[in-house]
């Protein structure tokens, strides 16, 4: 799995769960990219890496959170998509739109 999407993802513990959260970009305008967290799997004790490893791969395949560009073929979150199937970056690139 890509490194570059670590960074929406994380553990944190909260009211003594351990709540394993994913990142959505979120846009309050043109130029101010904001990561909106979401509650995606939960536990009572504290994840083990393999238990964190599965619930990073299922998230992963969750459109609300994460899309394939059909033209550059990149994974992408869900809030650097133009549409359902094409990156920001292609969009721009490839149509001329300006994200």
């Amino acid at each position: 799995m890509s490194d570059q999407l670590d960074d929406y993802f994380r553990c944190v513990e909260n009211a003594g769960r351990w709540q394993f959260q994913v990142g959505v970009v979120t846009w309050e305008g043109p130029h101010t990219p904001e990561i909106t967290w979401k509650n995606y799997r939960s536990w009572r004790t504290q994840p083990d890496a393999a238990r964190l490893a599965r619930a990073r791969a299922a998230a992963l395949k969750q459109a609300r959170f994460f899309g394939t560009c059909t033209h550059c073929g990149e994974l992408n979150n869900a809030g650097h998509l133009f549409d359902r199937d094409l990156c920001q970056g292609c969009a721009a690139s490839t149509m001329g739109i300006v994200c």
